[in-house]
């Protein structure tokens, strides 16, 4: 499992980079079926960049190496190309990880804004300004409220959106960049501008945002969830048509994302058991990734 290699490393004063959301029951042969991400990927990249060499079981039973612990392995990208495979190519037997130095510091900020379009805003700017944090990670009201109803850490229930943002690196160089991105925020309608205290509060608010899909349960039964990118600086608009879509179809609708790199994550909420309502959340979902790919995006 994803976070049990992790927690393995940490003493040794290492981790694994990629965490997706799910990372305490994803596999590490998952992320590499998947090439998965995760709120540090936007200064990390995504599991592609961690993976060193594959065993794998080829279809007709032959097993290879694909990569190689050396820095620079000649030939083909193989490795490259079975990450992200999603198990078509063959199946993972073993899987050498490039591990990452634990940062020597670390600053997690959370901001506060009145509308998601103000914390999205935020995102454009600070990128703008050449800081590239370890992680940017937004989430709109009703998420936020459900996320604080489940950890308890201080998330605030009246945002119209958070911006959880993290810096890490020398000591220096994150006070100074901490300190950038909460004037960037105040410059875009920042309300409150917070800055864990400890590192379990920073763990306690990374658990928030990992659980949020979760936590969605206090709010409807069932969720329908979308993954796009789209450009950083069609964020703000996108939201505002996703929202716009969702009303559309009388369904509710909230928003958790990856904001530094343009990866959006809505999610429709409802109740299987109301008749009808699959032909309503599909056609809406439909909608969401006409949207997106009319903004300049991708499906992810």
């Amino acid at each position: 499992v994803n976070l049990d290699l992790t927690k393995h490393l940490t003493p040794l004063g290492y981790h694994f980079a990629p965490d997706p959301s799910s990372q305490q029951v994803c596999t590490i042969g998952g992320n590499v079926g998947n090439n998965s991400g995760g709120p540090h990927c936007l200064a990390y990249g995504v599991t592609n960049a961690h993976i060193l060499a594959i065993e794998v079981v080829l279809a007709d039973g032959e097993i290879v190496t694909l990569g190689g612990l050396d820095a620079e392995p000649s030939g083909y990208d193989l490795r490259g190309v079975f990450i992200g495979g999603e198990g078509m190519l063959g199946i993972t037997t073993k899987v050498a990880v490039r591990i990452t130095p634990n940062p020597s510091s670390v600053r997690t900020l959370l901001l506060s804004f009145d509308t998601p379009r103000d914390a999205a805003a935020t995102v454009s700017a600070v990128i703008a300004a050449g800081i590239v944090p370890a992680a940017m990670e937004v989430m709109d009201q009703g998420i936020t409220i459900a996320v604080e109803n489940y950890v308890n850490v201080g998330y605030p229930r009246d945002a119209g959106a958070v911006l959880l943002a993290e810096v890490d690196g020398l000591p220096d160089g994150v006070d100074i960049d901490a300190q950038r991105i909460s004037d960037i925020g105040r410059e875009h309608g920042a309300t409150d501008v917070r800055q864990a205290a400890s590192d379990e509060e920073r763990m306690l608010l990374w658990e928030g945002r990992k659980t949020a899909f979760g936590a969605v349960a206090q709010i409807a039964p069932n969720y329908y969830l979308h993954d796009t990118v789209v450009p950083r600086s069609k964020l703000a608009d996108t939201l505002e048509e996703v929202y716009r879509i969702a009303d559309e179809h009388d369904l509710a609708v909230v928003n958790v994302f990856h904001a530094g790199d343009g990866n959006l994550h809505p999610l429709l909420l409802f109740n299987g058991q109301e008749p009808g309502i699959y032909d309503r959340v599909h056609a809406a979902g439909a909608k969401i990734v006409e949207a997106s790919l009319a903004a300049g995006g991708v499906l992810s």
